[in-house]
């Protein structure tokens, strides 16, 4: 912790911590000062999965179309801010799932549109799987149209997962707090119901 004094010089600053602030000002956290060379690396081609191989809690990046918009409405939050939601079907040539959409991803939620779903998540809401972009994911058009029909007998969002702790030894004496934290939360299918409530 620094106690600025105009009428100070530099040298006065504890060197332990960084030598003098002249110091650090110099040779602050500069790359090509300290010798390393800064080079880009080349991007990783996304791999793009289908709804068929999607599994419970997991993150995809995917293509979908939009069959049905099944609820568009705005309510209020806690704090009286009004959000906006809404809820998508959509699918691929393999198969369809619930897509949930909020704010100002609603904007998107338009019957036969192609949406490019980057990091999406294929989330667990009340037993069901429900596909959410986070801030971490992206939402945006398609403007390729790699199939024209969607699949609708293979509902992802019909199959009940019901949640199983497993647990994993791990090999040496640990705390109670780490022992907690070695049981692994899975999913698994249940059954599949013929007219899912909308969630």
């Amino acid at each position: 912790v620094f106690f600025f004094n105009d009428t100070a010089t530099t040298e006065i600053y504890t060197r332990s911590l960084v030598g003098s602030v002249r110091c650090v000002q110099e040779t602050g956290i500069n790359a090509e000062y300290m010798g390393y060379k800064m080079e880009s690396r080349p991007l990783r081609k996304a791999i793009f999965e289908k709804i068929k191989d999607f599994e419970p809690q997991r993150h995809y990046n995917t293509i979908v179309k939009i069959v049905k918009v099944e609820s568009l409405v705005e309510i209020k939050r806690v704090d009286s801010v009004p959000m906006k939601m809404a809820i998508c079907l959509v699918g691929d040539e393999t198969g369809c799932a619930k897509l949930f959409l909020k704010e100002a991803q609603t904007a998107f939620a338009k019957e036969g549109e192609y949406l490019v779903l980057r990091n999406v998540q294929a989330r667990i809401v009340k037993e069901r799987i429900r596909l959410e972009v986070s801030i971490w994911g992206k939402i945006e058009k398609s403007a390729e149209k790699k199939f024209t029909e969607v699949n609708p007998k293979n509902n992802i969002s019909e199959t009940e997962y019901e949640a199983v702790h497993e647990h994993q030894p791990l090999p040496f004496s640990i705390t109670p707090y780490i022992l907690s934290s070695s049981y692994k939360l899975s999913y698994f299918a249940k059954q599949t119901i013929s007219s899912p409530s909308l969630h």
